[in-house]
């Protein structure tokens, strides 16, 4: 049966496999200042191993810039809760057009959360992968909100705030030094690196309503009483690297582990050794994958 998809305006990306029998769907939502281009070798794989990709690009990310959206904007009003439900309505339009096959969610970073956030609602998943996610303390996040609003206040909610670009990404990146680019935080490999530095749809800083929008989200998906109604059996995998600078050398990705772990029923969580934010484009991404596709295949 199929079910209406909610009210939004999104492109779907759709990277199928060539294979006469196709195992599943991979949906995937990427991470903040990016966009689904950045998953080329990892849809390869996965689609070499007979999976159908699904994707698109978040508000104010990738294609939805090309269109004329202003880069790093959710929406003026009820940002979160927008970006939230175009994942839930392309998983939804995945299994309208592919029925009867297994369904997996990939979320990187800022979309690792968003997937989070779709889990109150009613959807049907065979299994959940993190990469480059952490567990955010509450007082953490309530000083970037204070940040936030002042931000807000002085330049408006659709300016950049290079304040929070400064206590997030930059210093990330100063855990490399000497730094050879603003963005050796993301991986080892240098050649993944420089095509995201040169890449105009990546690396931009978002705006004030942005931040404000992840802040909230945060604050809800990290709160154990929001998954009262979640299917508790959902398979979760968190993927993260142990030198991953934006999860506390691994640290935050653990508590996030322990967090999820005393809601669900099936957990489990991997740290690729030497591996920073991107453990899909890392040196060692083959090993990633081998051990994200052994995860698959155990469900």
């Amino acid at each position: 049966m199929n079910i209406n998809i909610t009210n939004s305006k999104i492109g779907y990306h759709e990277f199928l496999s060539s294979n006469d029998d196709v195992n599943g769907l991979m949906i995937i939502s990427h991470g903040m200042a990016e966009h689904i281009g950045r998953y080329k070798w990892l849809i390869s794989q996965l689609n070499a191993d007979g999976y159908h990709v699904i994707a698109s690009d978040h508000r104010g990310h990738g294609a939805n810039i090309l269109n004329g959206s202003t880069p790093g904007l959710f929406s003026l009003q009820d940002g979160w809760n927008k970006v939230s439900n175009d994942l839930l309505d392309t998983i939804i339009y995945a299994q309208n057009k592919f029925k009867n096959k297994k369904t997996y969610l990939i979320g990187h970073s800022m979309g690792s959360w968003i997937a989070l956030s779709i889990l109150d609602k009613n959807v049907h998943l065979d299994g959940l992968v993190l990469t480059g996610s952490s567990k955010i303390s509450n007082q953490l996040i309530y000083i970037q909100k204070s940040v936030i609003k002042a931000e807000s206040i002085l330049k408006g909610p659709t300016a950049v705030s290079s304040v929070m670009d400064k206590l997030t990404i930059r210093k990330f990146n100063d855990q490399y030094k000497p730094n050879r680019t603003p963005n050796d935080w993301i991986s080892r490999d240098k050649d993944s690196v420089d095509n995201y530095t040169a890449d105009p749809l990546c690396g931009f800083q978002v705006t004030n309503s942005l931040w404000n929008d992840l802040s909230n989200g945060l604050l809800e998906v990290f709160k154990k009483n929001f998954y009262l109604e979640s299917n508790k059996k959902i398979p979760i995998l968190i993927m993260s690297g142990k030198f991953d600078a934006a999860s506390s050398n691994g640290k935050m990705a653990i508590s996030l582990h322990k967090f999820l772990d005393s809601i669900f029923t099936k957990t489990s969580i991997i740290l690729m050794d030497d591996a920073r934010h991107e453990v899909f484009t890392e040196l060692n991404k083959l090993e990633a994958y081998k051990k994200f596709k052994l995860f698959i295949m155990n469900l």
